[in-house]
């Protein structure tokens, strides 16, 4: 935590009415900030939870992680934290302390089907790269005799309105036939915004005799209206 720097506070209270070192220490205030900042950020970056970008380098380094352009800080952490705290023999008390460290906040389930050498990790990891880190995990921590089923879900909550202005309607009548004979009518309103109506007819027949009435009235907002009627008769 930063401290609010004030060095005037240290004068005896006689000195403090006197504008010459109470103006030299204002203007020595700011320097001591920045000392007292670069002091608590070695502080915060000699721990894991607390490290920035830069203390977090330091810890790749030693560890032997190469972060990629998509990873964020809170990514990089969560990898750090997983390989940083590494326990020998792998157990199954060591594997949920690793579970515990990757997933965070998160949840995660262990099924166990030892007798039939067969385990199950259900997580919910979202953050870039974690689920890379849990494949490394299973692939040094789990026996090689073992069945592993890994499955990772991403909850997603929506809680409001969604509200989509534009729609499509589209209608298309086939007909193969040697003698057809029909009255379509159509009408009615059609109210679109920003949609598209596409209404198409394709006719292949040798006897063909067919009425079209579109009656109504259409408003369209920046949409598209297309009527397309293909005939082929002989």
């Amino acid at each position: 935590m930063i401290r609010d720097v004030d060095l005037i506070s240290y004068l005896p209270p006689f000195m403090q009415t006197y504008k010459e070192p109470v103006a030299a220490l204002e203007a020595e205030n700011p320097e001591f900030y920045i000392i007292w900042s670069a002091a608590d950020k070695v502080l915060r970056n000699r721990f894991i939870s607390t490290a920035d970008e830069y203390g977090l380098s330091r810890f790749e380094k030693l560890l032997g992680i190469y972060p990629s352009e998509e990873d964020t800080v809170e990514s990089r952490r969560s990898r750090v934290q997983a390989r940083w705290f590494n326990s020998i023999p792998y157990t199954l008390k060591a594997l949920i302390a690793k579970l515990v460290t990757l997933c965070g906040n998160s949840d995660f389930t262990i099924v166990k089907g030892y007798q039939n050498y067969r385990i199950e990790i259900l997580t919910n990891l979202e953050l870039f790269g974690q689920v890379e880190e849990l494949e490394r995990m299973i692939d040094s921590m789990l026996p090689c005799n073992m069945v592993v089923i890994s499955e990772n879900e991403i909850q997603c909550g929506v809680d409001g309105f969604a509200l989509v202005g534009g729609g499509v309607c589209s209608v298309e009548q086939f007909f193969i036939t040697n003698d057809s004979k029909e009255n379509t009518v159509v009408s009615g309103l059609a109210l679109c915004g920003g949609g598209v109506v596409n209404s198409a007819t394709v006719v292949i027949t040798n006897d063909f005799n067919e009425q079209f009435s579109i009656g109504g009235e259409h408003l369209a907002g920046s949409g598209v209206v297309a009527t397309e009627l293909i005939e082929i008769k002989q």
